[in-house]
């Protein structure tokens, strides 16, 4: 750490960024200084910082900076220590370390910075190269650690059964655990029909609409849509790995989850038809960043879990379905579609549909903070260093899948009058407070969590 944040760093930074193509490509359209700031420790004001002058993919000045360098930064970063040395030995990316709060933008907006994490990351790359050849310990970045133990159920042998029933031995039904409370509230709070919903001032409404402004909400719902029924096929490995372990109160729980899903795939088809009468191939609204997440990232997370049902297995699997899928872009998404539509002041149908399906995301949303919280507490740091490695690979795809689908329209005309800034700090703020919950459990017992009632809400 001597040499980080020194003059001869800031200079050799940017060297290295004027060598480094990727940068150069990444950056292109990049325009405006940065200035970096390290602090000793969290509640300490900036120590040190770098000024770099950035230009379309060039550096035009890089030196340690100075209290008038605020001013003609376009964006400052602050962070303490611990994330600076988490950001250059790849622990984190700065899109996580923003979203996790670890990383401040004191000045700049999180938005302005969407369409820049490509240059963000090439820049980090570059001081990371910086840093590897100056520091006198190596920071190599920390890889995903083995699976801390499987916990896959053999099958019994001829004539053996392996059948035990929880609900009649002494050990019952622990009806004070998170997952039961959450049973009982999708009992009491779930109960819902898509056919039910009166979409007939919907169809007026939808009428009424613009062009640009019916293309905006198909964009969004079509993403909703191939989304729920994504997690709907996707959710059945989990539930077979909760069973497998014998966890029958998760394992109720997640019957609800499965059913809640199912609904809302029926919720937002009958949107389709009977709301905006389209029958049509409507994945050309599928950005590569969302095919990344939805074709690819979450199938193939959820379906490991039929071979391999380790603790890891079953973090990586959690963090892409709970905590991206669902904390990230589902919550965002019906957040953007409620603002719109109550705003406006139209489709009473699909406000109902939007207010409806927050209430079923809290309680699994709950549960996936409740299962990775579990885990962390029962298999310590290897978990938790899993749960951090998923969110960098996943942050970053899962902020562009907001930025590509406001990118296809003209930024000075969005329909609705909308921008994505206050829905990434919505998002945001939804991450870094789930965030901070699992990561208390790296101090907590397995009885505190089974005992904690901050799972009961999102």
């Amino acid at each position: 750490m001597s040499v980080l944040f020194s003059d001869a760093w800031a200079h050799a930074l940017g060297d290295a960024l004027n060598a480094s193509a990727a940068y150069r490509d990444a950056a292109a359209t990049w325009e405006g200084a940065l200035l970096l700031e390290w602090l000793p420790d969290p509640q300490s004001p900036p120590e040190h910082s770098v000024y770099l002058d950035l230009w379309h993919g060039a550096c035009r000045e890089a030196r340690l900076g100075t209290t008038a360098d605020t001013e003609r930064s376009a964006f400052v970063l602050r962070g303490d220590a611990v994330t600076w040395d988490a950001l250059l030995d790849g622990r984190t990316s700065p899109i996580t370390a923003l979203l996790r709060g670890k990383l401040k933008l004191s000045k700049g907006s999180l938005a302005a910075l969407l369409p820049h994490v490509a240059a963000a990351n090439a820049l980090v790359e570059a001081a990371r190269q910086v840093q590897n050849s100056v520091a006198a310990v190596s920071l190599a970045p920390v890889s995903v650690p083995e699976p801390v133990a499987r916990s896959v159920v053999a099958a019994p042998a001829a004539g053996e059964s392996v059948r035990r029933f929880q609900s009649i031995s002494a050990t019952a039904l622990r009806y004070d655990t998170p997952p039961m409370r959450l049973w009982d509230k999708a009992k009491r709070l779930g109960i819902w029909n898509p056919a039910d919903i009166d979409f007939s001032q919907d169809r007026k409404d939808w009428a009424a609409l613009a062009d640009d402004e019916r293309d905006f909400l198909l964009r969004l719902t079509a993403m909703f849509e191939a989304g729920e029924e994504s997690v709907t096929a996707d959710i059945l490995p989990l539930m077979m790995a909760i069973s497998d372990e014998g966890r029958l109160e998760e394992e109720l729980y997640l019957t609800s989850f499965l059913w809640e899903e199912a609904k809302h795939v029926e919720v937002f088809r009958r949107f389709f038809d009977d709301v905006a009468g389209v029958r049509e191939d409507l994945t050309r609204y599928h950005t590569p960043s969302y095919r990344r997440i939805f074709y690819d990232e979450l199938p193939h997370a959820m379906g490991r879990l039929r071979t391999d049902r380790s603790p890891i297995a079953q973090a990586r699997a959690s963090v892409t379905y709970n905590m991206i899928v669902e904390g990230v872009l589902a919550e965002t998404g019906y957040y953007v579609y409620h603002q719109v539509l109550q705003t406006r002041g139209i489709m009473p149908g699909m406000q109902k549909v939007s207010a409806l399906l927050k209430g079923d995301e809290s309680r699994h949303l709950a549960y996936g903070v409740f299962l990775l919280s579990r885990l962390v507490a029962e298999h310590g740091e290897p978990l938790w260093q899993a749960i951090l490695a998923r969110m960098n690979e996943l942050v970053d795809p899962a902020v562009q899948i907001v930025h590509e689908a406001f990118a296809c329209y003209d930024p000075a005309r969005v329909p609705f009058g909308q921008s994505p800034g206050p829905y990434v700090e919505y998002a945001m703020g939804q991450f870094e407070k789930r965030m901070a919950r699992i990561e208390r459990a790296r101090t907590q017992t397995l009885a505190d969590v089974y005992g904690s009632q901050e799972y009961e809400t999102n």
